[in-house]
C-alpha cells in the first residue's frame, strides 16, 4: 500500500513537473518571438527618421501544411519593410522607368554580361496611398533596362554639343515580371530592405488560411513617416494610426489548433 502511495506521489510530481518545463519553454519562446518583433518594428520606424523618408511595414500570414487527419496544420507569420527609394516618371508597356535614379549606377544593366543563365527578381512596392492599403507588390528583374527617349522640341530638332545622346533623353527602367500591375507616372516607389518570419505557428493577428493551395493571408500594415526630431536624439510622432500589432499563437484545442493573444507590439516611438 504505501509502495503504491509512493509511485502514485512521484507519478504526480512527474506530471507537475512536465506541466512546469512545457509552460516555462512556452513563456520564454514567447517573450523571443516579442522581442523580435519590437525590434524589427522600432528598426523600421527609425530608419524613417534617418533617411527622412516614409516606410511601411507589411504583415501577413502564410501557411506552409494544410491539417490532415494525422498533422495539424503549420503556419508562419511573415513581415516586410519597406522604403521609398524613387519615382516613377513614365511606364511603357512593362517598363517601369526611372529618370532621376541613376538606376545603371546601383542596379546591373542588361547591356552587361551575366555570370547566371537564371534571371533574378526583386520586388517592387508602391508608396503611395499607404494608409489603410493591403500589401501591393510588382516582381521585376533585378537588371535594370535601356529606357533612353528622344526628345522633341516645339522649335524643331536641337543638338546637345558631344554628347552621347543627342537630342535624347537618358533613362534607365525596371522590366516588370509580374504582380501588381497599377503603375503609373509620377508614383513614388520602394524597396524592401528587412524582413521577419516568425517561428512556427506564430502569427499576425488570428486571420490566417487553411489551405497551401491558397497560402497568404494579410494581417495588418504600419506607417512611419518623418517625426519631429525635438533635439534630445529622440523623435516623436510620425506613426500612422496605432502603430502596433498583436502576435498570436496556434495551440491546441481538442482535435485543431486555436489562436490564443500572445502580447501586442510596443509602440515604436516610445521611449527606450
Amino acid at each position: 500500500m504505501e509502495l503504491l502511495v509512493v509511485m502514485g506521489i512521484m507519478g504526480l510530481l512527474g506530471t507537475v513537473s512536465i506541466g512546469g518545463y512545457r509552460a516555462m519553454k512556452r513563456g520564454m519562446e514567447e517573450r523571443g518571438v516579442m522581442q523580435n518583433v519590437n525590434s524589427f518594428i522600432r528598426s523600421a520606424y527609425q530608419r524613417a527618421q534617418i533617411d527622412r523618408q516614409p516606410v511601411a511595414v507589411y504583415f501577413w500570414n502564410e501557411t506552409l501544411r494544410s491539417k490532415s487527419d494525422s498533422e495539424n496544420e503549420i503556419v508562419v507569420g511573415k513581415a516586410v519593410a519597406v522604403r521609398r527609394a524613387g519615382r516613377i516618371s513614365r511606364v511603357s508597356g512593362s517598363r517601369l522607368v526611372d529618370e532621376f535614379g541613376d538606376l545603371d549606377r546601383i542596379y546591373q544593366t542588361d547591356e552587361e554580361e551575366s555570370g547566371s543563365s537564371n534571371e533574378s527578381t526583386i520586388y517592387l512596392y508602391p508608396m503611395d496611398g499607404l494608409s489603410g492599403g493591403g500589401i501591393k507588390r510588382s516582381r521585376v528583374s533585378s537588371r535594370v533596362t535601356d529606357a533612353t527617349d528622344a526628345v522633341v522640341f516645339l522649335s524643331g530638332e536641337k543638338s546637345n554639343d558631344g554628347s552621347m545622346y543627342p537630342n535624347k533623353i537618358v533613362a534607365w527602367a525596371f522590366e516588370r515580371k509580374g504582380g501588381w500591375n497599377g503603375w503609373k507616372a509620377g508614383m513614388s516607389y520602394g524597396f524592401e530592405f528587412q524582413s521577419l518570419t516568425l517561428p512556427h505557428n506564430f502569427i499576425f493577428g488570428d486571420s490566417y488560411s487553411k489551405s497551401v493551395e491558397s497560402p497568404v493571408a494579410e494581417a495588418a500594415s504600419l506607417v512611419f513617416d518623418v517625426g519631429l526630431n525635438n533635439g534630445s536624439g529622440l523623435s516623436e510622432g510620425g506613426v500612422s494610426g496605432m502603430g502596433t500589432v498583436e502576435v498570436f499563437s496556434l495551440r491546441q484545442s481538442g482535435p485543431d489548433l486555436e489562436p490564443k493573444s500572445v502580447a501586442t507590439s510596443d509602440k515604436p516611438d516610445k521611449d527606450m
